[in-house]
């Protein structure tokens, strides 16, 4: 079995959970971003790779519902697992009294310009979006954008950057993502680890 775990913030809760399920993981060596224990592979990537992994060969996968989301990959998803859980909202100046419905022709700076253009569809709002990659805030802050849409989780970021959120677009946690193809030809064994992962509690 093939799977691959995020590198970064999720990956110690990722490992955590397989542990407790009964899957034993061994810490990779130096650089190394592979590491195999008895009938289980264990890959290490990016987090916003995991699902491409995953739609194309690789059995199982952990990653947050936004990179899913955001990437559209076609994976199945049987479980939502409980560590990782934020939200992702729509952001503002703390001054400004707005609305999402009020937004028609503003600029929004995002690292997920396809969530945030189906959220706007939804509603019926033209924007323009910009996609960023890392200091969102900054758009806000320096003009470049009238609003951002980010990934929240205390919400002490937005506060010492003086900015609010003014509209929940998800509820996000982590996922456990399935290749659809080995969801058949592995259907035994993967419903098998899906049924040991959801007795788990962390």
């Amino acid at each position: 079995m093939n799977i691959v775990l995020p590198s970064g913030r999720l990956l110690n809760k990722s490992k955590e959970y397989f542990i407790k399920s009964g899957i034993e993981i061994k810490e990779p060596e130096g650089r190394k971003l592979t590491n195999i224990n008895d009938d289980y592979s264990f890959f290490y990537s990016r987090v916003f790779d995991v699902p491409v992994y995953v739609e194309n060969g690789i059995d199982i996968g952990i990653c947050g519902l936004d990179v899913v989301l955001e990437r559209n990959n076609d994976v199945y998803i049987p479980l939502k697992l409980p560590f990782g859980e934020c939200r992702m909202s729509v952001i503002v100046e703390k001054e400004k009294d707005l609305d999402v419905s009020k937004m028609e022709g503003y600029t929004i700076a995002t690292k997920f310009p396809n969530i945030t253009q189906k959220f706007f569809d939804s509603i019926g709002v033209k924007v323009k979006t910009i996609k960023l990659h890392g200091a969102i805030e900054l758009a806000v802050k320096t003009g470049v954008a009238d609003a951002i849409v980010d990934i929240v989780d205390t919400g002490r970021t937005l506060k010492e950057n003086g900015l609010k959120e003014i509209e929940n677009i998800k509820d996000i946690s982590s996922v456990l993502i399935v290749n659809r193809i080995s969801m058949k030809r592995k259907n035994k064994e993967i419903k098998e680890i899906i049924k040991n992962l959801k007795e788990v509690s962390i």
